[in-house]
């Protein structure tokens, strides 16, 4: 009788270890499924600027080498208003299966949020790679009477009142702005545009006299000979900008630069996000990619998923603190 119990007991054990066993390895192998799966339908990338600026054409080409990786297309679709922040919203909202990710620059996550009331936060996506960063700078037509940053500074204390332009109220490149009118007290007219290709066309046609925004957008426009670069918000001077010097080689103490990553809605699964950030940080390290980087003068910089997220939250506590002073 014992015996029967114990030997009842023994196998009712081993039936459960047999079924854990089995679960773990179904859940195993589940997982690997769907990793081995994904994507099983087109990926759509969510910029939140204009066509034809210098965030939309980095996501774009990006877009097109991370092809060479999935068996399903990649598309990008352009939610531009509000400062970048319209697209963002949207992006942040979205269902958090990979399908749908955000590509930007730094403004809309690291300063709009300070400026604006906005309905996300850094902390509502988890990062799949970071891609290139670059300056920003400030530019006038060629036929502008302020030939060097000097000349521009020349006009604190006079009752020149300058029509300076950005991409959106909030971000970096209007911090630079904002930075460099406070200190050197000179008077401005604030004119902010829909993204940086509007905002250089409006410069183009006369319609600003200054522009806040990153060079490697301006590159057709200076080439053309319209377009000037007075200075860059780099610590030093770049050999991409020959001539041209940096705040802090005139003795500004302003220093901004625009970073370009992908992310995904923050509950996103681990195992998808894998999936893209190999197949994306691969497309980001390609000599194809590396050589678009030098051709609308940025910096290639790749960063994993978790190391860019590191870095916008730290950008997003400098230039925070700098928009609160």
């Amino acid at each position: 009788m014992f015996k029967n119990v114990t030997r009842r007991k023994a196998a009712t054990r081993l039936c459960k270890a047999s079924l854990i066993a089995s679960f773990a390895v179904a859940v195993s192998v589940g997982a690997a499924t769907a990793q081995a799966d994904f994507p099983t339908k087109p990926i759509k990338i969510i910029i939140p600027y204009n066509p034809g600026g210098g965030t939309d054409t980095t996501g774009r080409f990006l877009a097109n080498e991370a092809e060479k990786y999935f068996s399903q297309p990649v598309t990008v679709i352009n939610r531009a208003g509000a400062s970048g922040t319209v697209g963002t919203a949207e992006a942040a909202a979205a269902k958090p299966d990979g399908y749908t990710l955000y590509f930007s620059a730094s403004d809309a996550l690291v300063t709009t949020p300070h400026s604006l009331r906005v309905p996300y936060s850094v902390d509502d996506f988890r990062g799949i790679a970071g891609v290139s960063y670059a300056p920003s700078s400030i530019a006038v037509r060629t036929d502008s009477p302020w030939e060097t940053l000097d000349d521009l500074i020349a006009e604190a204390g006079t009752d020149t009142v300058i029509d300076r332009g950005h991409s959106g109220a909030g971000g970096v490149h209007h911090t630079l702005l904002k930075s460099l009118f406070q200190e050197t007290g000179i008077k401005f007219r604030d004119v902010p545009f829909q993204g940086g290709s509007k905002t250089i066309a409006a410069l183009r046609g006369g319609h600003v006299d200054l522009i806040g925004g990153t060079p490697g957008a301006m590159v057709a426009a200076v080439e053309a000979g319209e377009v000037r670069v007075l200075a860059l918000s780099s610590p030093t001077s770049l050999d991409a900008f020959p001539g041209v010097p940096s705040f802090t080689e005139k003795g500004i103490d302003i220093v901004a630069t625009v970073e370009w990553y992908l992310l995904a809605p923050k509950d996103t699964p681990d195992d998808v996000v894998a999936v893209l950030e190999d197949a994306f940080m691969k497309a980001a390290s390609s000599d194809e990619f590396k050589a678009f980087t030098v051709t609308r003068k940025q910096e290639s910089l790749v960063r994993s998923g978790e190391d860019i997220m590191v870095k916008l939250k730290g950008d997003s506590e400098i230039f925070g603190k700098i928009i609160r002073d």
